[in-house]
């Protein structure tokens, strides 16, 4: 199984970057121990980092934390939507956001698309290439998501805020999918919105806590804007 340290490891080799090299785009002095921390997985990168690295590597996010996409044979949707100017064809992903526990993917190709029309991707203030759809799965988050609803998130929205849906990386690795609430006495609330709070507890944090918090990025839609 490929770890996040090897994945970074074969895309720097593809890029035929030596550790330093990809340290200096990172804009890290002296960070070559730190990417080959990295790399043998004995330092975990948070959000921030991993975000430099994805963008020094030439990938999504998505892909360096979930892996290696291989794109599926047949036609280019373009060759199948008349008027395809029009539309925005957003790669779907076969990785899988727990909306319950936690849920790992250990790998991710693509199958398929999702297309929208530019001009409702305008109106939403969304831009295609920050815009990726997965899966969710579980019940935790019904009535609004349920399990198996294909979900369209976008990367660029990864700061809190009160009320919306993030997809969000937990230390242990696994994604899943939560509401965000402010507290009314201070701090934060990781919410599902099951009423079945037995089974879904809400989730207490403060202010540290929500600063380190991993939101991968803001869950826009899923059958319906959100």
């Amino acid at each position: 199984m490929e770890t996040l340290g090897t994945r970074i490891a074969r895309l720097r080799r593809q890029k035929k970057l030596s550790q330093q090299g990809l340290a200096d785009l990172c804009g890290w002095d002296k960070g070559q121990a730190r990417i080959g921390n990295y790399e043998r997985d004995i330092r975990e990168p948070n959000i921030a980092d991993l975000r430099l690295l994805a963008s020094a590597l030439g990938v999504s996010l998505m892909n360096l934390i979930e892996g290696n996409t291989d794109s599926t044979s047949g036609p280019s949707p373009h060759e199948i939507i008349p008027n395809a100017a029009d539309y925005a064809f957003i790669p779907q992903y076969s990785a899988q956001g727990a909306a319950g526990n936690g849920y790992w993917n250990d790998h991710v190709f693509i199958k398929g698309n999702l297309v929208f029309k530019r001009d409702w991707l305008a109106r939403m203030s969304l831009r295609e290439q920050n815009l990726h759809a997965i899966y969710a799965r579980g019940q935790s988050m019904e009535p609004t998501i349920s399990d198996g609803d294909d979900v369209l998130v976008d990367e660029s929205q990864i700061e809190p805020h009160d009320g919306r849906i993030y997809l969000i990386r937990r230390y242990e690795g696994e994604l899943i999918i939560k509401r965000i609430i402010r507290g009314i006495t201070g701090g934060w609330i990781i919410r599902s919105d099951n009423d079945d709070k037995r089974t879904y507890p809400d989730q207490p944090i403060n202010e540290k806590e929500i600063e380190s918090l991993e939101i991968i990025a803001r869950v826009v839609w899923h059958g319906g804007p959100l």
